[in-house]
């Protein structure tokens, strides 16, 4: 009997072992460029202060994305998810007609100045988070222009037109950045 005991507590212990390095191998697995950057765009939600104490629009959280954006998909993933004060964020297609009920814009290249025109129409502290992947780094009205240096992933932001939209950025987060005006 001891011998069956012995041998089902080895056994056990050779399943635990099995999961744990099942589980180390699956933590080591590398993020996808996308995936990642989507999670940057959540923390930059929990580190920007908008001037009207953070509140949201029918009680979510929007985030707007372009349709032709590569993280589109990425993005979805993050829906529902609490982004200010337990408000969920909601994932909908950028359209530039209904920007005012957006919180933060993802911008891809094709659709970056047509957004733009359509944002310079609303009121100068509009509260509206800009976010766009490096080949608007020239553009003086993007907030935030994520970029991939060197297998990593790198943002810099424009404190000057974040303050013209009512945003403020959080020291924290300006010392992570790769680049701050």
């Amino acid at each position: 009997m001891s011998h069956f005991i012995r041998l089902r507590h080895l056994l056990w212990i050779g399943l635990c072992m099995l999961g744990c390095a099942a589980g180390l191998a699956r933590a080591a697995d590398p993020v996808e460029e996308l995936d990642l950057k989507a999670a940057y765009i959540f923390n930059f939600i929990q580190f920007i202060e908008w001037q009207d104490s953070d509140q949201a629009i029918d009680g979510e959280w929007p985030l707007c994305v372009s349709p032709f954006s590569p993280l589109k998909r990425h993005l979805t993933a993050l829906e529902g998810k609490p982004a200010r004060k337990g408000q969920p964020i909601r994932v909908r297609l950028l359209e530039p007609g209904m920007l005012r009920q957006c919180r933060v814009l993802i911008l891809h290249s094709s659709d970056i100045e047509p957004v733009l025109r359509a944002l310079r129409a609303l009121p100068s502290a509009h509260g509206i988070l800009t976010v766009a992947d490096e080949v608007a780094n020239n553009n003086p009205e993007i907030m935030i222009t994520l970029s991939q240096q060197q297998s990593r992933i790198v943002f810099g932001i424009n404190t000057e037109a974040a303050a013209r939209a009512g945003l403020s950025v959080s020291s924290r987060l300006l010392r992570l950045a790769k680049a701050a005006k």
